[in-house]
């Protein structure tokens, strides 16, 4: 289990950081680029979000409790490359009618059937995180590094190489998930596709909410906020995907193992340290962790007050959600995050009214809309005993990590101090992997 956790914590966490460390190039970039950069990646999130809309994370519970998956693969490919078909049409004709045709935007689209031909997250319903997250280091690390590069470089046409950039990538992690699983690649479409659709319909919407959380809302936000807010948001939520990212990570490793209702409790627990961990990093180290990735350092500290609460939020249970799906409370998981995504998308147009140029707003309707989603996740587990126990461990762990920091800054070095948490954490977290989790003997 460990050498599991290193590869993947290495492969994720090392495309992560790649990632955010684009963003502090791109934040020189004019901001119209770093807008229209924005889009589109908000863009892959909803496409990647509409075209699983709940088949994928139901492919992968299938996976993990059958056998057969082999069969169970193909079939959800097929539905999924059927469906992507309609989704371009879709795409193309909102283009049509209520914007202009672009070669760039006709070009970009390409993405949406090589995202539906991408198996990569078989491999987590497998028990097989490793090739996942490698497939994972890919994507996201290898557009990252285009960003730096075109940057260092001073690309002149840095948006049409990203979106190609972006195509070949896609289409390089398909092939190599179909060669790793030794399936085919092409597939042939379902006319019965919407049958699947149709009977994980809840888990679908609820997995098309979720992407509103996070950069899906970016997409939306673009219509009542401008450019500059937008583009402003965009660079700050990074860092909370990057965060996300890291929840993840743990959730996919131990997915097969997430029935065992101790070690749910275990992963919720690492799950609020470390959301604490990071809340002291953005708040007594901005210069470290906020200044290298805002455009407007000052006003991001300002605005970082509002988001986080949603890192909190989300952290008061890594493996919650999955549990419900892997308990067959479907219906449960998918209120919370429905509800939730209603909620975000009603605030940030509410707020835009309010003033359309603070994007403090976006930040603040995410908050809000975790906490709806952790509160009916939390209370369908275990009703109040679920937040009770999560709730004193969550208090001890905030007191105990706040003295810890304090006394560390009193060195009087930042750089050390920050480090030393780090470390501190990390020991910590390591511990628990080795002495409680690694004894259940998890294979």
């Amino acid at each position: 289990m460990i050498k599991k956790f290193f590869i993947v914590a290495f492969l994720t966490g090392f495309s992560q950081i790649i990632s955010l460390v684009s963003v502090g190039f791109l934040k020189t970039l004019d901001q119209s680029l770093v807008y229209d950069i924005g889009n589109f990646e908000s863009l892959i999130v909803v496409f990647t979000a509409i075209i699983s809309l709940g088949l994928q994370l139901v492919t992968v519970r299938d996976i993990a409790l059958s056998d057969k998956w082999k069969q169970i693969l193909l079939d959800s490919q097929r539905d999924r490359l059927t469906f992507s078909f309609l989704v371009l049409i879709s795409v193309l004709a909102v283009d049509l009618f209520f914007k202009r045709l672009e070669f760039d935007s006709l070009l970009f689209y390409v993405v949406i059937p090589l995202i539906a031909l991408n198996a990569d997250y078989s491999f987590y319903g497998k028990g097989e995180p490793e090739r996942g997250a490698f497939l994972s280091f890919l994507r996201v690390g290898i557009l990252s590094i285009f960003i730096i590069f075109s940057v260092i470089f001073e690309n002149n046409y840095i948006k049409i190489t990203y979106i190609i950039t972006t195509l070949i990538i896609y289409l390089a992690v398909g092939l190599l998930s179909s060669y790793f699983n030794n399936q085919q690649y092409f597939v042939k479409p379902k006319l019965d596709f919407y049958k699947s659709y149709i009977k994980s319909l809840n888990v679908g919407l609820a997995s098309f909410a979720l992407v509103f959380f996070g950069l899906g809302v970016i997409s939306f936000a673009s219509y009542f906020y401008n450019e500059k807010a937008v583009a402003n948001a965009y660079l700050l939520l990074k860092i909370y995907v990057f965060y996300v990212g890291i929840k993840r990570l743990l959730v996919q490793i131990l997915f097969k193992e997430l029935k065992d209702d101790s070690l749910v409790k275990i992963v919720d627990k690492i799950g609020i340290i470390t959301a604490v961990t990071v809340i002291i990093a953005l708040v007594y180290y901005p210069e470290y962790s906020i200044k290298f990735f805002a455009k407007d350092y000052e006003e991001s500290v300002k605005n970082l007050i509002y988001l986080l609460p949603a890192i909190f939020f989300t952290s008061i249970s890594f493996a919650g959600p999955l549990q419900l799906l892997l308990k067959n409370k479907d219906k449960t998981y998918s209120f919370g995050f429905i509800l939730g995504a209603i909620i975000v998308l009603c605030l940030v147009l509410i707020f835009s009214f309010v003033d359309s140029n603070d994007e403090s707003y976006i930040y603040l309707a995410i908050s809000i809309g975790e906490c709806i989603a952790i509160f009916i996740h939390g209370w369908g587990l275990n009703k109040f005993r679920f937040f009770a126990s999560r709730g004193i461990y969550a208090i001890g762990a905030i007191t105990l990590l706040f003295v810890i920091n304090y006394l560390y800054l009193l060195i009087g070095i930042k750089t050390i101090s920050l480090l030393l948490l780090i470390l501190t954490v990390l020991f910590y977290i390591l511990y628990i992997f080795k002495i409680k989790i690694n004894s259940k003997d998890f294979s």
